[in-house]
């Protein structure tokens, strides 16, 4: 069984030969989220799952709670692909000790949002050198709708993913963080893309549909996706296991 694993396991950032599934680990809980991590690493052995790790788990506050280098080592040691979901929007030297940090400790996956401007994202780009970190870079979150992107960018929802894709595609990141609904609109930049707002046809908590663009797993998938993030549908199931598989069955 243990070599069986460390077969699974092996390897950076690859490009699966169907859809690949980072599972958000959303607990306000530091513990929580690792013996989450934890449970579905111990029942479901496809290779084609990893972990992202939100920043409230990374930059934790209360007083007993681990720090970042030893919570992103604690999910690392499962020996799956993280996404470290930084969303990095800062001072030049700030995103690259970040970046840094994330490369040591063996991360798959940073972001960056492109407001961050391309001097400073070339920057974060080049301390990732000689890593297997990669330097995604987002475009418009999935609780937006053309209201925000009206306000936020004086132009529709597809235009901003465009503009801000363009973007990205400008400042050498390695992939693009798109809404499923918007895959159409980033085709032409050729990156991997990586989609969040992610709820399968059969998951029914309206309670914890606050996304705005959400497709299925298997949309993502076909119109164009090299990774979804699903959280609420793996994490509020009653069996949480079950739930992972019947996701990767479905891409």
């Amino acid at each position: 069984m243990e070599r069986l694993k460390r077969e699974y396991y092996t390897g950076h950032l690859r490009m699966a030969n169907k859809g690949f599934v980072y599972v958000a680990l959303d607990s306000n809980s530091q513990l929580e989220n690792i013996s989450f991590a934890n449970k579905l690493t111990e029942k479901v052995f496809d290779p084609n799952y990893g972990f992202k790790i939100n920043l409230d788990s990374v930059a934790n506050f209360y007083p007993e709670a681990l720090s970042p280098y030893a919570m992103i080592s604690s999910i690392k040691n499962l020996n799956r692909p993280i996404f470290v979901d930084m969303k990095m929007w800062n001072g030049g030297r700030t995103m690259e000790n970040i970046a840094k940090g994330c490369a040591d400790l063996g991360v798959d996956i940073i972001n960056i949002y492109p407001q961050a401007g391309i001097k400073f994202i070339e920057k974060v780009k080049k301390s990732l050198e000689g890593s297997n970190t990669k330097l995604f870079g987002l475009t418009v979150l999935t609780h937006y709708t053309n209201e925000y992107t009206n306000i936020f960018y004086r132009r529709y929802l597809k235009d901003a993913v465009r503009m801000l894709a363009s973007i990205n595609f400008s400042s050498g990141v390695d992939g693009l963080i798109v809404p499923g609904t918007q895959l159409d609109v980033v085709k032409e930049f050729p990156l991997p893309k990586l989609c969040p707002g992610i709820r399968p046809k059969w998951f029914k908590d309206k309670k914890s549909n606050d996304q705005e663009q959400i497709v299925t797993p298997y949309d993502a998938i076909m119109n164009g996706a090299n990774y979804i993030v699903v959280g609420s549908p793996i994490q509020k199931s009653r069996n949480p296991a079950k739930a992972l598989e019947k996701i990767l069955s479905e891409i």
